[in-house]
């Protein structure tokens, strides 16, 4: 019996967390998950890091070819699988 209320508990929850961020995405400044190259997070808001000039300078350099992912990784002290993902969101870096 305590293990049904349990799972029902935990089902709600799910539930309440599914429904949280889908009201938070109605706002189109929200943004759920991992926070982009050259960003943080201030209560699901986007905010330009630091180094952000220099983010959107190194993608610019590899779709010109003057610099390869990898190198553009190690620039950036980064993944080449975040550099791939920098081109699939390509508005938050003016490509």
């Amino acid at each position: 019996m305590l293990g049904a209320i349990a799972e029902w508990e935990a089902r709600v929850k799910r539930l309440n967390t599914k429904e949280g961020i889908a009201a938070r995405q109605v706002n189109e400044d929200y943004h759920h998950g991992r926070v982009p190259l050259g960003f943080h997070k201030d209560d699901g808001r986007l905010i330009p890091a630091g180094k952000y000039d220099q983010v959107i300078a190194v993608p610019d350099m590899v779709l010109k070819d003057e610099l390869s992912k990898r190198k553009a990784a190690q620039e950036l002290d980064t993944s080449r699988k975040t550099i791939d993902r920098s081109f699939g969101r390509a508005d938050l870096y003016g490509l």
